[in-house]
């Protein structure tokens, strides 16, 4: 196998100018890990995800808006069309009409499911930060889910004015977004689907919780595709640990989180554009797709003997390439594929910049503060969950039978909420005040959880 014509594609990927010795690092270009922006373009969670919810409803139903699309033509075709209006009223209606579908920010209020395919994105950079996102919970997540697809589809109602909303809502055209991101945590996509599966037969409990349900779904799978990177050759399907607070409790020094919660990942995070770049310039030399460090190796093993040295070569020939462009000095390069991989891996360790670092990092920041930070005096943020976080994964690891105590933590770990005893304790305590606890004894195999819903 010749692997030449795979290093000549990451020249091209990599805007690779011998002459003026410069090189580019484009993110996401092939076999992406993160939706993450490198610029302004990175996603606000200021409304939470109501931009991305509408692009994310209109991807999943291989929809797109037109470009002279305006809800303010809703309005418009309804007082055409289907009212009879008499003179002088027509103001009146309109102004009655926005008053009804539209907020004080003059977004759309979510009436019926079906609106959320008219939400937009917002305007500027961060749009496109929004549809990068909206299609990695896509790809990620919801592929081919039936019921979710079922709920943004159905355009029916019993209320009048919602019918007339509906009725007069324009056409979308078809556009299909093809697939870029796969997942890598399969066991996290099938907790997805059983949770969201399950939230939506109520739903009313879906809507007030959607928001709440995706933004952790999402923080849960960053933050362990995070912690996996930073294991290299070692990682496995275990959940790793990342330890809460629950947001009445004070902190102090021997709390859990502390030293394994936020501090711990953002300091894993920091690690990780190196890892992302290595594993996108690996899957650009040997022709594969979506494959990390251990099935990269795998692969590489599995190559016979003059494709292994062929292979080599080119990646020799690489890391002296890009070394040359950086202007570090040359070294001796083994014949040797995992310690050519620690070259590269150190290698782009001391060419990426802070500033990179920085706006990589910028991306968990971004989702964390919201949702599952507070700030704790001297210990700075420290991972956070509050009541309404807690009871939304309650009612989902509970579901429709009660479970044991014990059982609880469980669940909630398998969804990457561990917490100390203290903790347990409080969780105990607030269980308690919302009669949800069947107290058999004081036992933990002797106390249950009885359903939210």
């Amino acid at each position: 196998m010749d692997f030449s014509e795979n290093y000549n594609r990451l020249l091209d990927y990599m805007n690779v100018n011998f002459e003026k010795k410069k090189l580019q690092h484009i993110f996401n270009k092939k076999s992406p890990l993160f939706p993450f922006k490198m610029d302004k373009g990175r996603v606000v969670f200021d409304d939470g995800f109501y931009n991305v919810f509408g692009e994310f409803s209109r991807i999943l139903l291989d929809k797109r808006m037109k470009n002279d699309f305006s809800l303010n033509n809703i309005i418009q075709d309804i007082t055409k069309n289907d009212i009879e209006i008499e003179d002088g009223n027509e103001e009146f209606l309109i102004k009655l009409l926005k008053e009804y579908m539209f907020n004080e920010k003059n977004e759309l209020k979510l009436l019926h499911p079906y609106l959320y395919l008219y939400i937009p994105l917002s305007f500027g950079k961060r749009s496109s930060g929004e549809k990068e996102l909206a299609l990695f919970l896509r790809d990620i997540f919801c592929l081919d889910n039936q019921n979710l697809i079922d709920f943004f589809k159905s355009n029916e109602s019993n209320h009048i004015v919602i019918n007339l909303i509906l009725d007069n809502a324009p056409e979308l055209e078809y556009y299909k977004t093809e697939i870029k991101y796969s997942s890598k945590l399969n066991y996290i996509n099938q907790l997805f689907t059983e949770d969201i599966n399950f939230a939506m037969k109520n739903k009313q409990f879906f809507l007030d919780n959607m928001d709440n349900i995706f933004a952790y779904y999402y923080f849960f799978y960053i933050s362990q595709l995070i912690l996996k990177l930073s294991k290299r050759l070692n990682y496995d399907d275990n959940v790793e640990e990342l330890f809460y607070l629950l947001d009445w409790e004070n902190a102090s020094k021997n709390r859990k989180t502390l030293n394994n919660g936020y501090r711990f990942l953002k300091n894993e995070t920091d690690k990780s554009l190196s890892k992302v770049n290595l594993i996108f310039q690996l899957n650009t030399l040997l022709g594969t797709e979506f494959c990390l460090e251990k099935e990269l190796e795998d692969y590489f093993n599995s190559l016979g003997y003059e494709s292994q040295q062929n292979c080599l070569e080119v990646l020799k020939k690489w890391i002296c390439d890009y070394r040359d462009i950086r202007g570090f000095e040359e070294i001796n390069l083994p014949d040797d594929y995992n310690q050519l991989v620690d070259i590269l891996l150190e290698t782009l360790n001391e060419s990426l910049q802070k500033k990179q670092i920085s706006l990589f990092t910028l991306n968990l920041e971004e989702i964390a503060k919201p949702y599952f930070l507070k700030r704790r005096g001297s210990y700075g943020y420290v991972l956070n969950i509050n009541r309404d976080m807690l009871l939304m994964l309650t009612a989902l690891c509970v579901k429709d039978n009660k479970i044991k105590l014990n059982q609880l933590f469980k669940e909630y770990e398998k969804r990457g909420i561990f917490l100390d005893k203290y903790s347990k304790e409080e969780v105990v305590n607030f269980l308690t005040k919302l009669n949800l606890i069947d107290k058999k004894s004081d036992s933990g195999d002797a106390q249950y959880v009885k359903p939210v819903l």
